[in-house]
């Protein structure tokens, strides 16, 4: 069970109900044995009167004067009885009617008092009240009964009673217990919904006025963004600065190849020239991915419309002296739960590749569901089917005539791959030009986390 309002509502749930079914055991005991003591007090009182009503008679004979005794044992099956062994005789109560008490045939000794339930003439319950005492030299058991019928039921009644008002007062105490719990657990519910924003692009930092216990957290989950944002826009800017401190060294040595001290050695001018041309392309490769790439916003997801804009006006104006036409299908405010960052690379490369080769047209269509699917094409002169396996190899390149280095499609091959995706390459039917299919899995459970950043 990992979910903590889970744990808590057990945990407080199951303490409720111990609670309440002690309690309920505790007051039924309590009620039981108040109500014993109530009884044994009135069935000494008249066990008591009996003992002080009895007549002994030299012979062991006993006798007693019934106008000395309660109207209550004159009734037939009053509920209360009596019952006096002596040596000689046997006295019952009236109350008895022809019945007789049965007392068990219990040993009893002189002087102490028994109380125990028996079954009464009617077979009732009965509460019996027993003693053995002397009287004038003569041993005699007295045992007075009292019928608790009406108690045993009052009784069942008190407890369906108590029990009905336990289990809704226990159903009530678990609700205000779930609010309580949710309402304690909401700053965590709140930081969840504040880190989707985060990753929509919504906010930038979580809400750091939070409870004690989960400030801490908040804290260093701030931290840890804006120092993750820093490192990424330094590593950018450290690459643009590296790129751009390159290009003067190489015009230079791009300069000093055509000058006259190469003029003899052809061999080594051309070599000279080729990897000066060669640390050209990637210089230039590595700028115009920082400038597609824009703003560094780590984690956040991507938003096919509003991200890949820029993008293509960027394109539009690094290709502007080849006049394309860029023929761009977006579905509308589609947000995709997929890293923004890996996409503007992934889409970078192939908006970049298809531009590079195209004569007048390139074709971006996405389409976005459960998953998302992008057609790139263009009219250019397409790649052979036995060719096309060899692209996505590092470094590789068909055409030598256009300026690049062979990355790009190895990048979109890498990056397709770890977000367990599918890419589909040929030739495109409207066009006549290449064609790549992509499709990224959107469900988030089914995505690992992209980890390349070439």
């Amino acid at each position: 069970m990992k979910s903590i309002q889970a744990r808590l509502g057990v945990g407080l749930g199951s303490s409720l109900v111990i609670l309440f079914v002690i309690q309920w055991f505790v007051v039924t005991y309590t009620i039981n044995h108040l109500t014993d003591e109530i009884f044994q007090t009135r069935l000494e009182h008249d066990a008591e009167s009996l003992m002080a009503a009895v007549i002994v008679v030299d012979s062991g004979k006993i006798s007693l004067p019934f106008a000395s005794i309660t109207d209550v044992y004159q009734r037939p099956f009053s509920g209360h009885y009596f019952r006096i062994d002596g040596p000689v005789n046997t006295i019952r109560s009236r109350s008895l009617w022809d019945e007789d008490l049965k007392t068990g045939g219990m040993n009893m000794k002189p002087g102490k008092v028994y109380m125990h339930y028996l079954d009464g003439p009617l077979d009732q319950p009965m509460l019996v009240y027993g003693i053995k005492i002397k009287k004038r030299g003569q041993v005699l058991t007295i045992h007075a009964a009292h019928d608790i019928t009406d108690f045993q039921r009052d009784m069942v009644e008190f407890q369906v009673s108590y029990a009905t008002i336990s289990v809704a007062a226990l159903l009530i105490l678990m609700f205000l217990q779930t609010a309580t719990i949710r309402q304690g657990l909401k700053p965590i519910s709140d930081a969840q919904m504040q880190l989707a924003a985060m990753r929509r692009g919504e906010t930038r930092k979580l809400d750091e006025d939070a409870p004690t216990e989960v400030q801490p957290l908040v804290l260093e989950i701030n931290r840890l963004v804006e120092l993750l944002s820093q490192r990424i826009e330094r590593s950018r800017n450290a690459l643009g600065n590296l790129a751009h401190a390159l290009k003067a060294p190489l015009t230079v040595m791009n300069n000093t190849a055509n000058g006259q001290i190469f003029k003899d050695q052809p061999e080594l001018r051309s070599t000279l020239l080729e990897q000066t041309d060669y640390m050209r392309q990637l210089i230039e490769r590595e700028l115009k991915r920082a400038r597609l790439a824009g703003v560094s916003e780590p984690g956040k997801y991507f938003n096919l419309s509003k991200d890949l804009t820029p993008m293509i006006s960027m394109l539009e104006s690094i290709y502007r002296e080849k006049d394309l036409a860029l023929d761009i299908n977006l579905p509308e405010n589609a947000v995709c739960s997929l890293d923004r960052e890996d996409m503007m690379e992934l889409f970078g490369n192939l908006l970049d590749n298809a531009c590079k080769f195209a004569k007048n047209i390139v074709r971006f269509t996405a389409v976005h569901s459960n998953s998302l699917v992008v057609i790139v094409e263009d009219d250019g002169p397409g790649v052979e089917e036995a060719k096309i396996n060899e692209l996505l190899k590092r470094g590789v390149r068909i055409d030598e005539s256009t300026l690049g280095h062979g990355l790009g499609l190895s990048i979109v091959k890498d990056t397709v791959t770890h977000y367990n995706g599918k890419l589909e390459m040929g030739r495109s039917v409207d066009l006549k030009g290449f064609k790549i299919t992509i499709t990224l899995p959107v469900n988030e459970r089914s995505l690992k986390l992209a980890d390349i950043k070439l």
